[in-house]
Protein backbone atom coordinates (compact mmCIF):
# COMPACT_ATOMS: atom_id res chain seq x y z
CA UNK A 1 0.00 0.00 0.00
CA UNK A 2 2.82 2.37 0.99
CA UNK A 3 4.37 1.25 -2.33
CA UNK A 4 1.32 2.26 -4.12
CA UNK A 5 1.01 5.42 -2.73
CA UNK A 6 4.64 6.40 -3.23
CA UNK A 7 4.63 5.59 -6.78
CA UNK A 8 1.08 7.27 -7.44
CA UNK A 9 3.11 10.26 -5.77
CA UNK A 10 5.84 10.40 -7.98
CA UNK A 11 4.19 9.99 -11.11
CA UNK A 12 1.45 13.07 -10.32
CA UNK A 13 2.41 16.05 -12.11
CA UNK A 14 3.73 18.74 -10.11
CA UNK A 15 0.86 21.68 -8.74
CA UNK A 16 1.19 25.03 -10.95
CA UNK A 17 2.91 27.62 -8.78
CA UNK A 18 1.54 31.47 -8.89
CA UNK A 19 3.91 33.56 -10.70
CA UNK A 20 5.17 36.47 -8.58
CA UNK A 21 4.00 39.92 -9.54
CA UNK A 22 6.33 41.95 -11.52
CA UNK A 23 8.38 44.04 -9.45
CA UNK A 24 7.94 48.11 -9.59
CA UNK A 25 11.36 48.31 -11.11
CA UNK A 26 10.63 45.55 -14.10
CA UNK A 27 7.05 47.47 -14.85
CA UNK A 28 9.69 50.59 -14.76
CA UNK A 29 11.89 48.84 -17.37
CA UNK A 30 9.23 47.65 -19.29
CA UNK A 31 7.65 51.49 -19.93
CA UNK A 32 10.75 53.01 -20.71
CA UNK A 33 10.86 50.23 -23.74
CA UNK A 34 7.73 51.13 -25.09
CA UNK A 35 7.84 53.53 -27.71
CA UNK A 36 6.40 56.72 -27.06
CA UNK A 37 4.79 59.31 -29.56
CA UNK A 38 5.14 62.86 -29.01
CA UNK A 39 4.01 66.17 -30.27
CA UNK A 40 5.38 69.24 -29.52
CA UNK A 41 2.66 72.60 -29.71
CA UNK A 42 4.39 76.36 -30.27
CA UNK A 43 4.83 77.51 -26.70
CA UNK A 44 1.66 80.01 -25.90
CA UNK A 45 2.98 83.27 -24.74
CA UNK A 46 1.80 86.63 -23.31
CA UNK A 47 2.43 89.34 -26.27
CA UNK A 48 4.63 91.03 -23.96
CA UNK A 49 7.30 88.17 -24.11
CA UNK A 50 10.21 89.14 -26.93
CA UNK A 51 10.42 87.40 -29.99
CA UNK A 52 13.92 85.67 -29.81
CA UNK A 53 13.85 84.17 -26.73
CA UNK A 54 10.12 82.97 -27.57
CA UNK A 55 11.79 81.28 -31.07
CA UNK A 56 14.58 80.02 -29.40
CA UNK A 57 12.84 78.20 -26.92
CA UNK A 58 10.15 76.96 -29.45
CA UNK A 59 13.04 75.46 -31.59
CA UNK A 60 15.03 73.70 -28.10
CA UNK A 61 11.98 71.70 -27.03
CA UNK A 62 11.54 69.21 -30.15
CA UNK A 63 15.24 68.40 -30.25
CA UNK A 64 15.65 68.39 -25.82
CA UNK A 65 12.19 65.95 -25.93
CA UNK A 66 14.56 63.67 -29.30
CA UNK A 67 17.38 63.26 -26.41
CA UNK A 68 15.23 60.87 -24.07
CA UNK A 69 15.32 56.89 -24.59
CA UNK A 70 12.54 55.63 -26.38
CA UNK A 71 10.50 59.00 -27.50
CA UNK A 72 9.75 59.99 -31.06
CA UNK A 73 8.72 64.14 -31.02
CA UNK A 74 7.65 65.89 -33.93
CA UNK A 75 7.31 69.58 -33.88
CA UNK A 76 4.35 71.84 -35.40
CA UNK A 77 7.09 73.16 -38.05
CA UNK A 78 7.23 69.56 -39.09
CA UNK A 79 3.42 68.97 -38.78
CA UNK A 80 2.87 71.76 -41.20
CA UNK A 81 5.36 70.40 -43.79
CA UNK A 82 3.17 67.09 -43.25
CA UNK A 83 -0.19 68.98 -44.54
CA UNK A 84 -1.36 68.42 -47.77
CA UNK A 85 -1.45 71.03 -50.03
CA UNK A 86 -5.56 71.38 -49.63
CA UNK A 87 -5.70 71.25 -46.09
CA UNK A 88 -2.83 74.14 -46.44
CA UNK A 89 -5.35 75.92 -48.57
CA UNK A 90 -8.12 76.12 -46.32
CA UNK A 91 -5.95 76.90 -43.40
CA UNK A 92 -5.75 79.81 -41.47
CA UNK A 93 -4.75 79.76 -37.65
CA UNK A 94 -5.71 77.39 -34.70
CA UNK A 95 -8.09 78.90 -32.05
CA UNK A 96 -6.42 79.42 -28.62
CA UNK A 97 -7.79 75.78 -26.94
CA UNK A 98 -5.68 73.95 -28.97
CA UNK A 99 -8.22 71.57 -30.72
CA UNK A 100 -7.32 71.76 -33.85
CA UNK A 101 -3.92 70.92 -33.01
CA UNK A 102 -4.88 68.01 -30.85
CA UNK A 103 -6.65 67.16 -34.02
CA UNK A 104 -3.86 67.36 -35.88
CA UNK A 105 -1.89 65.36 -33.29
CA UNK A 106 -4.27 62.04 -32.88
CA UNK A 107 -4.41 62.34 -36.75
CA UNK A 108 -1.09 61.51 -37.01
CA UNK A 109 -1.34 58.85 -34.21
CA UNK A 110 0.57 60.66 -31.49
CA UNK A 111 0.21 59.26 -27.70
CA UNK A 112 0.81 62.67 -26.51
CA UNK A 113 0.91 66.24 -26.41
CA UNK A 114 3.40 68.81 -24.54
CA UNK A 115 2.43 72.31 -24.44
CA UNK A 116 4.25 75.65 -22.94
CA UNK A 117 3.08 78.50 -21.22
CA UNK A 118 5.52 81.58 -21.00
CA UNK A 119 3.85 84.74 -18.91
CA UNK A 120 5.86 87.33 -18.17
CA UNK A 121 5.00 89.04 -14.66
CA UNK A 122 6.90 92.33 -14.50
CA UNK A 123 10.51 91.04 -14.33
CA UNK A 124 9.83 87.75 -14.83
CA UNK A 125 8.66 84.85 -16.94
CA UNK A 126 6.03 82.02 -15.51
CA UNK A 127 6.49 78.59 -17.15
CA UNK A 128 4.25 76.31 -17.45
CA UNK A 129 5.00 72.81 -19.38
CA UNK A 130 2.16 70.26 -19.36
CA UNK A 131 2.41 66.75 -21.07
CA UNK A 132 -1.09 65.13 -22.09
CA UNK A 133 -1.79 61.98 -22.58
CA UNK A 134 -4.31 61.96 -25.62
CA UNK A 135 -5.55 58.59 -25.30
CA UNK A 136 -6.41 59.52 -21.36
CA UNK A 137 -7.93 62.71 -21.82
CA UNK A 138 -5.14 63.81 -18.94
CA UNK A 139 -2.39 65.53 -18.22
CA UNK A 140 0.16 63.14 -17.05
CA UNK A 141 3.05 65.58 -15.57
CA UNK A 142 3.23 69.42 -15.64
CA UNK A 143 6.08 71.57 -14.47
CA UNK A 144 5.91 75.18 -13.37
CA UNK A 145 9.09 77.16 -13.81
CA UNK A 146 9.42 81.32 -12.42
CA UNK A 147 12.92 82.68 -14.13
CA UNK A 148 14.31 86.22 -13.62
CA UNK A 149 14.21 87.48 -17.18
CA UNK A 150 17.67 88.88 -18.47
CA UNK A 151 18.92 88.44 -22.27
CA UNK A 152 16.71 85.13 -22.61
CA UNK A 153 19.47 82.39 -21.85
CA UNK A 154 17.45 81.81 -19.16
CA UNK A 155 14.49 80.22 -20.76
CA UNK A 156 16.83 78.18 -22.69
CA UNK A 157 18.67 77.53 -19.64
CA UNK A 158 14.94 75.88 -18.16
CA UNK A 159 14.79 73.53 -21.22
CA UNK A 160 16.79 70.36 -20.43
CA UNK A 161 15.18 70.75 -16.46
CA UNK A 162 11.71 71.15 -17.57
CA UNK A 163 11.86 68.13 -20.17
CA UNK A 164 13.18 66.02 -17.02
CA UNK A 165 10.73 67.12 -14.63
CA UNK A 166 7.85 66.04 -17.31
CA UNK A 167 9.30 63.21 -18.69
CA UNK A 168 10.64 61.43 -15.25
CA UNK A 169 10.22 58.04 -16.53
CA UNK A 170 12.71 58.46 -19.31
CA UNK A 171 16.23 58.45 -19.32
CA UNK A 172 18.11 59.93 -21.87
CA UNK A 173 20.19 57.97 -24.93
CA UNK A 174 23.02 57.13 -24.93
CA UNK A 175 25.57 59.74 -25.59
CA UNK A 176 23.40 62.23 -25.05
CA UNK A 177 23.28 65.55 -22.54
CA UNK A 178 20.70 67.62 -21.07
CA UNK A 179 20.35 71.26 -22.00
CA UNK A 180 20.55 73.36 -25.19
CA UNK A 181 23.09 72.94 -27.92
CA UNK A 182 25.73 76.43 -27.87
CA UNK A 183 24.79 76.89 -31.31
CA UNK A 184 21.19 77.96 -30.10
CA UNK A 185 22.33 79.85 -27.52
CA UNK A 186 24.72 82.00 -29.86
CA UNK A 187 21.56 82.48 -32.00
CA UNK A 188 19.74 83.88 -29.49
CA UNK A 189 22.44 86.74 -29.11
CA UNK A 190 24.15 87.12 -32.35
CA UNK A 191 26.65 90.05 -33.20
CA UNK A 192 24.44 93.16 -34.13
CA UNK A 193 26.09 94.01 -37.79
CA UNK A 194 24.95 92.11 -40.74
CA UNK A 195 27.49 90.73 -43.21
CA UNK A 196 26.38 93.49 -45.88
CA UNK A 197 27.54 96.09 -43.65
CA UNK A 198 30.81 94.95 -43.35
CA UNK A 199 31.07 94.14 -47.06
CA UNK A 200 29.42 97.83 -47.80
CA UNK A 201 32.19 99.16 -45.78
CA UNK A 202 35.09 97.19 -46.76
CA UNK A 203 34.16 97.86 -50.62
CA UNK A 204 34.22 101.74 -49.94
CA UNK A 205 38.05 101.34 -48.77
CA UNK A 206 38.90 99.46 -51.92
CA UNK A 207 37.59 101.68 -53.92
CA UNK A 208 38.89 104.74 -51.70
CA UNK A 209 42.14 103.07 -51.25
CA UNK A 210 42.27 102.65 -55.66
CA UNK A 211 41.24 105.65 -56.15
CA UNK A 212 44.57 106.84 -54.39
CA UNK A 213 46.79 104.41 -55.96
CA UNK A 214 45.65 106.09 -59.07
CA UNK A 215 45.99 109.34 -57.96
CA UNK A 216 49.47 108.67 -56.85
CA UNK A 217 50.32 107.38 -60.52
CA UNK A 218 49.09 110.41 -61.80
CA UNK A 219 51.14 112.80 -59.16
CA UNK A 220 53.92 110.84 -60.33
CA UNK A 221 53.39 111.83 -63.66
CA UNK A 222 52.70 115.66 -62.96
CA UNK A 223 55.94 115.79 -61.20
CA UNK A 224 57.79 114.45 -63.80
CA UNK A 225 56.13 116.85 -66.37
CA UNK A 226 57.27 119.81 -64.15
CA UNK A 227 60.70 118.79 -63.43
CA UNK A 228 60.52 118.60 -67.10
CA UNK A 229 59.51 122.33 -67.48
CA UNK A 230 61.59 123.22 -64.90
CA UNK A 231 64.56 121.56 -66.78
CA UNK A 232 63.95 123.90 -69.60
CA UNK A 233 63.68 126.82 -68.09
CA UNK A 234 67.55 126.78 -67.47
CA UNK A 235 68.41 127.06 -70.73
CA UNK A 236 65.68 128.36 -72.88
CA UNK A 237 62.57 130.77 -72.26
CA UNK A 238 59.68 129.44 -70.72
CA UNK A 239 56.60 131.08 -69.62
CA UNK A 240 55.69 131.25 -66.15
CA UNK A 241 52.49 130.16 -66.82
CA UNK A 242 53.59 126.88 -67.64
CA UNK A 243 56.17 126.59 -64.62
CA UNK A 244 53.33 127.56 -62.18
CA UNK A 245 50.87 125.42 -63.74
CA UNK A 246 52.69 122.55 -63.77
CA UNK A 247 53.37 123.09 -59.75
CA UNK A 248 49.72 123.91 -59.32
CA UNK A 249 49.05 120.25 -60.90
CA UNK A 250 51.26 119.07 -58.60
CA UNK A 251 49.59 120.11 -55.33
CA UNK A 252 45.97 119.51 -56.67
CA UNK A 253 46.97 115.61 -57.31
CA UNK A 254 48.70 115.18 -54.08
CA UNK A 255 45.79 116.80 -51.82
CA UNK A 256 43.37 113.92 -54.07
CA UNK A 257 46.02 111.54 -53.62
CA UNK A 258 46.11 112.55 -49.90
CA UNK A 259 42.51 112.51 -49.65
CA UNK A 260 41.44 109.11 -50.90
CA UNK A 261 44.33 107.51 -48.84
CA UNK A 262 43.03 109.06 -45.46
CA UNK A 263 39.60 108.12 -46.26
CA UNK A 264 40.47 104.77 -47.70
CA UNK A 265 42.06 104.08 -44.40
CA UNK A 266 39.33 105.14 -42.04
CA UNK A 267 37.22 103.01 -43.84
CA UNK A 268 39.50 100.10 -43.83
CA UNK A 269 40.03 100.31 -39.95
CA UNK A 270 36.21 100.59 -39.48
CA UNK A 271 35.47 97.46 -41.40
CA UNK A 272 38.24 96.11 -39.10
CA UNK A 273 36.06 97.12 -36.18
CA UNK A 274 32.83 96.12 -37.95
CA UNK A 275 34.45 92.91 -38.87
CA UNK A 276 34.33 91.92 -34.73
CA UNK A 277 30.65 92.75 -34.52
CA UNK A 278 29.18 90.91 -37.82
CA UNK A 279 26.88 88.08 -37.86
CA UNK A 280 28.94 86.08 -40.26
CA UNK A 281 27.01 82.79 -39.45
CA UNK A 282 23.79 84.19 -40.16
CA UNK A 283 22.46 83.46 -36.61
CA UNK A 284 20.18 86.26 -36.49
CA UNK A 285 18.49 85.13 -39.78
CA UNK A 286 18.33 81.30 -38.47
CA UNK A 287 16.17 82.17 -35.70
CA UNK A 288 12.37 82.97 -37.12
CA UNK A 289 9.70 83.49 -34.78
CA UNK A 290 7.37 80.84 -34.05
CA UNK A 291 4.65 80.57 -37.18
CA UNK A 292 1.05 81.73 -35.63
CA UNK A 293 -0.94 78.27 -35.08
CA UNK A 294 -2.59 77.04 -37.68
CA UNK A 295 -7.00 76.86 -37.64
CA UNK A 296 -9.62 75.82 -39.72
CA UNK A 297 -12.01 78.08 -41.47
CA UNK A 298 -15.40 77.94 -40.11
CA UNK A 299 -13.96 75.77 -36.92
CA UNK A 300 -14.46 72.66 -38.54
CA UNK A 301 -12.88 69.34 -38.41
CA UNK A 302 -10.16 68.03 -40.39
CA UNK A 303 -8.35 64.69 -41.77
CA UNK A 304 -4.84 64.51 -42.03
CA UNK A 305 -2.95 61.24 -43.67
CA UNK A 306 0.29 59.43 -42.44
CA UNK A 307 2.33 58.96 -39.19
CA UNK A 308 5.36 59.68 -37.84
Amino acid sequence: MIALALSLLVAAPPALVAAPPPTAAAATAAQRTTALRVAVLDPAASPDVPPRPLAALAQSLVPEIRKLEGVSAIGMAEIRDMLGFEYQRQMLGCSADDQCLAEIAGALGVDELVTTNIVLVKKSYAVTLKRLDLKKARVVQSESLTVEQRDGEELLAMVGPGVAALFPDRPLRAGKTRGVEPAVIRRLNPPPLPRWAFWATAGAAAVALGGAAMSQVATSNAVDEYDRVAARSQTTVVPASDLTGAADRVRTLEGQRNAFLYVGAGLAVAAGVQALFTDWRNDRGALAPPVAPLALEGGGGLQVAGRF
